[in-house]
């Protein structure tokens, strides 16, 4: 009978135990950042960095938006301009990782900086921080679109030391366009959507395309373009003129990717379930799966002590 007792508790601490690490990601991100952290972008103090490179032809600028809401409809931005030529370890972290909140590595050199008081109908408030919808450009045409979970390739970002597990909301465009718009992605707060990542595209009537859907070209990137993000207005006339800026515009379809470096604002739509299920799966495995077959055999043979 204590045999058949010790198999018994024993297999409930193991099976229990593996339910909580395949669990704790989830518990651990909720206790610590969601409750604590604000969800609305329009709320004073609400920061969002964005960093991405931007290909000149002869060498690599970095370009970095922060981001913080003001109050009545007033975003401060301040717009830093780097040089990443040589610097061969210059990376950018994202918050998709499962890494820590996201990072510049490196030592880039700023080469210009700027700080401008926006509305919430600027351009790149309006693209940073859509309402419902999000115009999305390619080639020559362009089309506004609704935000709606992503299916491809993945609808939720597994992130449990920075954003959660957040649905991830993309334009609202059949399949055999959307794998061309997969970089234009946001995350869901409170009161409105903030961007994710950002694939910013040129104008390139020379490129190819095989047809038209949904009023779109297909097999060419899909994207927002150069005036959604202010680049004319936050980059200093001097560097454009030094970098080709008009070569770059008309000779590449895709200029750059912006990317969510960090944010004091936790997403609102979080699929808990999903980031159970990947863990248990994927983060925590094999060990959660270890520990609980362990406990299945200790209750099987607490059974048979009792036979």
């Amino acid at each position: 009978m204590k045999r058949r007792k010790t198999y018994t508790v024993s297999g409930f601490i193991l099976i229990l135990l593996g339910v909580v690490i395949a669990s704790y990601p989830v518990i651990g991100y909720c206790a610590s950042a969601y409750l604590k952290s604000p969800h609305a972008v329009l709320k004073p103090g609400s920061n969002f960095v964005y960093a991405g490179y931007f290909p000149t032809g002869d060498s690599n600028l970095l370009l970095v938006y922060n981001v913080t809401y003001v109050g009545n409809n007033k975003f401060q931005v301040k717009f830093d301009l780097y040089n990443v030529t040589g610097q061969n370890h210059t990376t950018i972290i994202y918050f998709t990782s499962i890494n820590n909140p996201g990072k510049i590595t490196g030592n880039p050199k700023r080469i210009s900086e700027k700080t401008v008081i926006l509305s919430a109908n600027d351009p790149l408030i309006k693209t940073l921080f859509p309402e419902s919808n999000i115009t999305i450009h390619a080639l020559n045409y362009s089309k506004t679109s609704k935000l709606a979970i992503r299916k491809i390739p993945f609808s939720f970002d597994f992130s449990p030391y920075s954003l959660g597990f957040p649905y991830i909301y993309a334009p609202d465009l059949p399949e055999s366009l959307a794998k061309y718009s997969d970089e234009v992605a946001y995350y869901r707060a409170e009161d409105r959507y903030f961007a994710r990542t950002l694939i910013v595209v040129g104008p390139n009537v020379s490129l190819q395309y095989n047809s038209i859907v949904d009023g779109m070209p297909t097999h060419v990137p899909i994207g927002v373009i150069p005036e959604q993000i202010d680049l004319q207005k936050l980059v200093p006339d001097n560097i454009v003129s030094n970098t080709t800026w008009r070569y770059i515009e008309s000779s590449y379809p895709t200029i750059t990717l912006l990317g969510l470096l960090r944010t004091n604002v936790q997403p609102t739509h979080q699929n808990w379930l999903g980031g159970v299920k990947y863990s248990f799966t994927q983060y925590s495995g094999p060990v959660d799966y270890v520990l609980i077959l362990m406990g299945i055999v200790l209750l099987i043979l607490a059974g048979r002590a009792g036979q």
